[in-house]
């Protein structure tokens, strides 16, 4: 059920990452498509195959070719190099009172903050795609969403300035259209100063910037979250002063964490935002850990409430469980959200997902004995029918339980030999605990010789059941002395008490006196115990 809802959940986030969401993982693809492409050395003549290639030093034969050059330059932010791939002729006034590289700038800009361009969708035909409903000379790059409707961006196949051969450009309406463009997307006052003043680094299409501002955010709303929980943790101690301190590190630490992120989410500029700025919150790392943080610790003050409640209702081997049960879980935890953060960052996590629970079931059919004791382990910590240290008696064996482990239940025996037996089978048998009697019984077979009479009979049963009574360790109830019957022994007699004690050698010692007692009544009244039959004690 588990891999279920969570493979639907990939399966809902695979599928807005196909309807335009950008991942971690396609911007490194990306990066590295522009890498390559760049460091390519152009062929010092064309293919004989195909006549029309041109050969150019920045590479605008090609329109994905020319869209990779703009792409790689403004990536080192040399915007003059830039310009190179951008048309500037026949632009208007207010367009041509910009510099060449504010414009370039301007549109990295835009780009950056609105569309993920797939190079491999573009033509790498020196004509262009043909197909695609627009005119021979013009190749989209892609669309904008703007107050005013959808923006369209082109290449288009210009002649080149020194020798009139077509070569790909950015077109002069799209470059028309980057001051309108950047109005809307460009960063706030305080993000274009600080791109202005901090060195033009980026790290995972991050600029150094950018990262600046979003850690001293993440740190500001951090001492926000520091207080919120202080606050809360501080009420709690007022109104319930026994709470445990594991809350409060849970509320310090765990809770802090997941509630500076969320804030930082919620309430960072979004003018600031990047898609690669995105594609790292998207890819949510932090958050990840801050929620697997959080259950992790969770199921931490989950143990402990049950440790309370175990010990509480004494079975305090059941504490012994919940280790491994939590480890189990912590577990299990983890390999959700390590999963669900691939996922988040563009890797495809489903087909594993999918190995792992068919894997899971192979190996549940595999080690079904184990997994049958493992039950067992957890009946025998829960239930409790018998505890380390206790005496008890199970088929023919009788011993001492040493250990309960997940496995196997190891019992010492009288003879001081050691006997492992499967939990499963353990729990499935008729356990007879011997460590929780209230009282040890005594019952003495006692067998006198035919020939004594009724009276002396009579006069011992009387004088045994008077001696029990007077006895200070022999409980008053049950308790009886009586004539049981003729047997090839002799008379028997049956005699039940029940010592008022738990401790073997203490009911030895009441039992030998008992005995010595019964002795004396039988040889004062003349008569004596059958020879072939002794005096025994039965625990």
């Amino acid at each position: 059920m588990i891999f279920a809802v969570l493979l639907s959940l990939l399966s809902a986030n695979n599928l807005a990452q196909e309807q335009g969401e950008v991942s971690v993982k396609q911007l490194l693809e990306t990066e590295e498509t522009v890498e390559k492409r760049a460091t390519e050395e152009l062929p010092e003549e064309p293919p004989v195959r195909n006549t029309d290639i041109v050969i150019d030093p920045y590479e605008r034969g090609q329109p994905q070719s020319a869209m990779a050059g703009f792409l790689s330059a403004v990536k080192d932010y040399d915007y003059e190099l830039a310009t190179q791939y951008m048309d500037f002729r026949n632009l208007s006034d207010s367009t041509a009172a910009f510099e060449p590289e504010e414009l370039a700038r301007m549109l990295h800009i835009v780009l950056r903050r609105t569309i993920w361009i797939d190079l491999e969708a573009i033509s790498d035909l020196p004509t262009g795609n043909l197909q695609d409903g627009l005119p021979s000379y013009r190749e989209l790059i892609g669309e904008i969403d703007s107050a005013s409707g959808t923006i369209r961006l082109y290449l288009q196949r210009v002649p080149r300035s020194t020798d009139r051969v077509k070569i790909w450009k950015i077109s002069n309406a799209s470059v028309e259209k980057i001051p309108y463009l950047s109005q809307q997307y460009s960063y706030t006052e305080f993000g274009e100063w600080l791109s202005k003043h901090l060195p033009v680094k980026d790290f995972l299409g991050v600029e150094l910037w950018q990262w600046v501002y979003f850690s001293v955010a993440l740190v500001f709303y951090l001492c926000i979250a520091i207080l919120v929980t202080y606050i809360a943790s501080k009420l709690i101690a007022r109104f319930n002063p026994e709470t445990h301190v594991e809350y409060h590190r849970f509320l310090k630490g765990p809770v802090t964490l997941l509630l500076t992120i969320l804030m930082s989410r919620l309430f960072v500029a979004e003018s600031n935002v990047t898609l690669a700025v995105q594609a790292i919150m998207d890819g949510a790392t932090i958050l990840v850990f801050a929620w697997i943080w959080l259950f992790v610790r969770a199921i931490d003050l989950v143990k402990i409430k049950l440790s309370d409640r175990f010990i509480a209702q004494d079975k305090p081997l059941a504490v012994y469980l919940l280790r491994p049960a939590s480890t189990v879980a912590k577990v299990i935890i983890v390999a959700v959200g390590t999963l669900l953060w691939f996922e988040n960052l563009g890797f495809s996590a489903t087909t594993l997902l999918a190995g792992l629970g068919i894997g899971g079931l192979a190996i549940a059919l595999a080690a079904q004995k184990t997994v049958e004791n493992i039950i067992g382990a957890i009946t025998l910590y829960t239930s409790a029918p018998v505890k380390v240290g206790q005496v008890c008696q199970f088929g023919t064996t009788f011993g001492v339980v040493e250990e309960i482990g997940l496995r196997a239940t190891r019992v010492r025996t009288i003879n001081r030999t050691v006997v492992h037996v499967a939990n499963a089978q353990f729990v499935d048998m008729q356990l007879e605990n011997i460590s929780e009697r209230e009282v040890i019984a005594y019952r003495p077979l006692l067998f006198l010789k035919p020939d004594c009479q009724s009276k002396s009979v009579e006069g011992i049963i009387e004088d045994i059941a008077n001696m029990l009574k007077a006895h200070d360790k022999i409980a008053a109830t049950p308790h009886r002395v009586c004539l049981k019957g003729f047997t090839l022994h002799g008379l028997s007699l049956d005699v039940l008490a029940h010592v008022k004690t738990t401790d073997y050698d203490e009911y030895l010692v009441v039992i030998n006196e008992l005995n010595l007692k019964i002795l004396d009544v039988i040889a004062q009244h003349g008569c004596q115990l059958n020879s072939t039959q002794a005096v025994e004690g039965i625990a």
